[in-house]
């Protein structure tokens, strides 16, 4: 069985490349003249300052902002489907207000008109995105998983049952959302914390299911309970919506994946209620060396930030070699989580930074946790040891809903802030391309937020740590 997903599909930032002519990319050309038809993501030009929407007044705003920014952007785009869709055989498949972008069935006839269209920036090819086998991990066999009260190693490395000691911090109130395999919402550790759930994969699954598991130990690490003896979950009273983007065949599109990030923006689709997760837990990506440009993606990143909706990505499993990270968790404004052992080493298999978008050197990933042997729960009331920056990620995700809890009025920039400089410094010494600001340490989070002296602060890690 495959234990993390770690995706192959294009993703790179063109934000500040020339807009003068539509940006058609790879061999979307050649593939539409040879198959007939295709099936196409459009991104268009923004007609917002994305910059400027701090400035607005609530999240409501900034929505209605991001909304009308799309309406205006695609009004040209859906008069040429209008006029031609049908005589030039394509059709509008799907809309992403979110991403500023659409998908589109389109024949090499209306490939001809959308290049020529002012509003559009990109034209890419939609595609299928395979499951990669997971890395082979011996620490896997090593992890400490019984350790005091009950807990996993993972959280008592992360010093959650210091946290749940002295401030009985457990989630409550926060929501947070994934995007993954599935998930077993009748599991034990699970059952009554799905409160959202909708399939993207292509395959239509009414009721919440997981054919796979990947999905089922992602929530388990970030809301289960102790059903199986053990304390699993960082955040056990926290909610979950569920977005499945995998499919039975293992396999997701980026315009299934496109859909349901826009989705979690406003999963009742009431665009005044502000029913939007808190965190967004996202166990999938792609390789740098594999990447392209992608600005659908990175404009739906933006967006998530801009609803105070905190991006947490997996950092990608090819390490350990530099240069390595993987993207949207490679963009600058997403929240990487590189992968550490139950030893407080780095995950040999841990994505490395840095990486470059238009020049700029950018150091990732932004945090580790553990990820090497985590224990948590599978479907069907199971449990088991997965590894990967998928299993890293879900820990920061739990971790963030702690500090939401501690204080609910924290936005995306002092939440990030807060764990990246309480984390412990492993490796070099400050910011580096393996742990990037260190392992986090919620404990430490939590007191300074509290305002606990650093007395009380050191003294605790000094026995932690020991």
């Amino acid at each position: 069985m495959k234990k993390t997903i770690l995706t192959s599909f294009s993703l790179l930032c063109a934000v500040t490349m020339p807009l003068m002519a539509v940006d058609i990319t790879g061999d979307l050309a050649s593939k539409v003249r040879a198959d007939g038809k295709v099936s196409v993501i459009v991104t268009f030009k923004d007609k917002t300052n994305r910059g400027k929407l701090g400035r607005k007044g609530s999240i409501q705003e900034v929505s209605r902002t991001l909304r009308a920014n799309y309406t205006v952007s695609s009004r040209g785009l859906k008069n040429d489907f209008a006029k031609l869709g049908k005589k030039a055989d394509s059709r509008i498949l799907g809309e992403f207000w979110a991403a500023n972008a659409l998908a589109a069935e389109v024949s090499e006839t209306m490939l001809e008109t959308l290049k020529n269209n002012p509003d559009i920036a990109q034209i890419t090819l939609d595609r299928v995105i395979p499951f990669e086998e997971p890395p082979v991990d011996e620490e896997a066999e090593k992890a400490d998983l019984d350790g005091s009260g009950g807990y996993t190693y993972g959280l008592r490395r992360l010093s959650v049952d210091k946290v749940r000691e002295a401030y009985n911090l457990t989630g409550e109130g926060v929501t947070v959302g994934i995007l993954d395999t599935g998930v077993d919402a009748e599991h034990p550790d699970l059952k009554g914390k799905i409160i959202g759930w909708k399939d993207w994969s292509g395959d239509d699954s009414a009721e919440p299911r997981d054919f796979h598991g990947h999905g089922t130990h992602v929530a388990g690490t970030i809301a289960g309970g102790n059903a199986s003896g053990k304390q699993i979950g960082v955040a056990p009273n926290a909610k979950i919506i569920f977005g499945r983007i995998f499919s039975d065949k293992g396999s997701a599109t980026l315009k299934g994946i496109l859909g349901a990030m826009t989705w979690m923006t406003d999963p009742d689709g009431n665009p005044e209620t502000n029913d939007a997760p808190n965190i967004l837990s996202n166990s999938w990506g792609g390789q740098q060396s594999s990447m392209a440009k992608e600005k659908s993606m990175w404009n739906l990143v933006k967006t998530w930030r801009s609803l105070n909706i905190v991006p947490v990505f997996a950092a990608g499993n090819s390490g350990p070699w530099k240069n390595t990270i993987g993207t949207p968790g490679g963009y600058p404004h997403s929240f990487a989580v590189g992968s550490t052992t139950s030893k407080d080493r780095a995950s040999f298999f841990s994505s490395r930074g840095p990486i470059k978008w238009d020049g700029v050197k950018y150091i990732k990933p932004d945090i580790a946790a553990p990820g090497s042997g985590v224990y948590s729960s599978m479907p069907g009331g199971k449990y088991t040891k997965m590894s990967g920056t998928s299993m890293a990620c879900p820990h920061v995700a739990g971790l963030s809903a702690l500090v939401l809890e501690a204080d609910p009025s924290l936005n995306v920039d002092k939440l990030i802030d807060l764990l990246q400089s309480t984390a412990k410094d492993l490796g070099k010494k400050g910011l580096d391309k393996t742990y990037g600001h260190g392992r986090a340490n919620i404990k430490a989070a939590i007191d300074k937020l509290k305002g606990a002296s650093s007395a009380q602060t050191k003294s605790f890690n000094a026995i932690y740590d020991r």
